[in-house]
Order: structure tokens, then sequence, then C-alpha cells
């Protein structure tokens, strides 16, 4: 069956690029729409809920196909909606599936800024930006060159990025231990498929996304998500 495009649902024509600003526009209305049913559907979980919902199960996981890097970005948006401080999502992998990709969807669609440059934190290990007026931070850490010991993550500050800020963790592999409420995201290359089978290289595979929220604040606004339908073509 023909997917039709993430990005067709969401940003309208973001992905066509002499078509950009028209996109951006739809994205940042969509988003805006989004946000207060997101914060309502959050706050109507209840402390009981939460505590069900500490370990996952399978019956919360979500897959998704992933055709090209245009869609990649437009999932990060998606999933960016109704974020707040203390939010962590864990990107695991393999390399070049997409990770920073995602995080560039990720925080232009939360910053609010559709032009914003992200690029892989790799050598610099985290970049931040300031989200809802700078009243919290948004974390973009790429952990691949460490070697996870604690003295490797002491400058990080973890304990008060994962608290207080927004977080995107490539390579969480390297965490000593990771926090009890986290959605957790992993990408693999499948290479059985092509987006562009004139094409014949690795960015013209598709990629599966696997996601699996652990705890009931990312169980729930996967929820309301796929209530609103904005995954569905894709899984």
């Amino acid at each position: 069956m023909q997917l039709r495009r993430i990005s067709t649902a969401f940003v309208g024509s973001a992905h066509h690029r002499d078509a950009s600003v028209v996109g951006c526009h739809q994205l940042a209305s969509r988003i805006s729409n989004l946000v207060p049913a997101a914060t309502a559907a959050l706050r109507m979980t209840n402390s009981n809920a939460l505590d069900d919902l500490e370990t996952n199960n399978t019956g919360n996981r979500i897959e998704i196909c992933v055709p090209t890097p245009d869609d990649m970005e437009d999932i990060g948006g998606i999933l960016s909606v109704g974020s707040t401080g203390g939010d962590v999502i864990l990107l695991d992998g393999d390399l070049g599936a997409g990770k920073t990709c995602f995080s560039r969807g990720f925080i232009r669609g939360r910053t609010g800024r559709y032009d914003e440059r992200v690029t892989s934190p790799t050598y610099l290990l985290s970049n931040s930006y300031d989200v809802d007026g700078g009243s919290t931070k948004l974390y973009h850490m790429d952990l691949y060159r460490l070697s996870g010991t604690e003295n490797d993550l002491l400058p990080l500050n973890l304990d008060n990025v994962f608290t207080s800020g927004i977080s995107l963790i490539e390579w969480p592999s390297r965490l000593n231990k990771k926090p009890s409420e986290r959605l957790e995201i992993t990408l693999t290359i499948d290479s059985s498929t092509d987006a562009a089978p004139e094409v014949e290289d690795e960015d013209s595979k598709y990629r599966r996304m696997t996601l699996v929220p652990f705890g009931g604040r990312w169980a729930e606004r996967l929820k309301f998500l796929q209530s609103e339908g904005l995954l569905e073509d894709l899984m």
C-alpha cells in the first residue's frame, strides 16, 4: 500500500523546498492548535496510572515506517507537541539512521524557529536551545564519543538536565542510568525497501522507527497523537 507522506498530513507542502515557507507556517499553526489539547490530555493522567506504567510492556510499542528524511523531521515536530521540562527522549539505533534528522524536526517544532540551524553535537557533546521565552532549555546531546564512565558524564550535569530541561539524547547506551520517565526511540535502516529505487545508497532506504514509552507521561502523549491520526499513515 502506498503510504501518504506524513509531511503532507502535518505540514502540507513543507517537503517541497520551494514551498518551505508555506509549510513552516502550516507547521506552526498545527502545533499551536495541538498544544492545549495535548497539555489537557497529560493533566488527565492520575498518579495511579503513572504507577501502573512505570515499566513498559509490548502493548505500548509503536512501530513506524519512515520513507524520507523530510518525514523523519516531521515526526520529530509531531513529537515535540506538548513537551515540557522533564521530558526525555533517548535516540538509539543504526549509525546514519536519522537520529539528528529527527532531532532537527523536534527542535524546530518546539522552538517555533523553523529555519533554526540544527547540527549533530558529536564534538560539542551538547547543544541547548531556549524555549518558552527562555524559561526552559531544550538539550540535544550526542554521547557517541563517550565511554560512559562517571567522569565522562559529570560535565553534562544530567541530573539537572533530566529534571528541568527537555532532552534529546543520541547514543543513550553510554548512560549509566536511564530516567524512569522517558521515551525510547530506536531507528534502523530497512535494507529491504528503497524509498527511491532508482538511487542505490543508504539515504534511499526506508527507516524503521520503534517508540517505547516508559511512564505515564509519554504513554498518554503517544495515545493522544494516535487519537489525532498523526501517526497512522506510517504505522
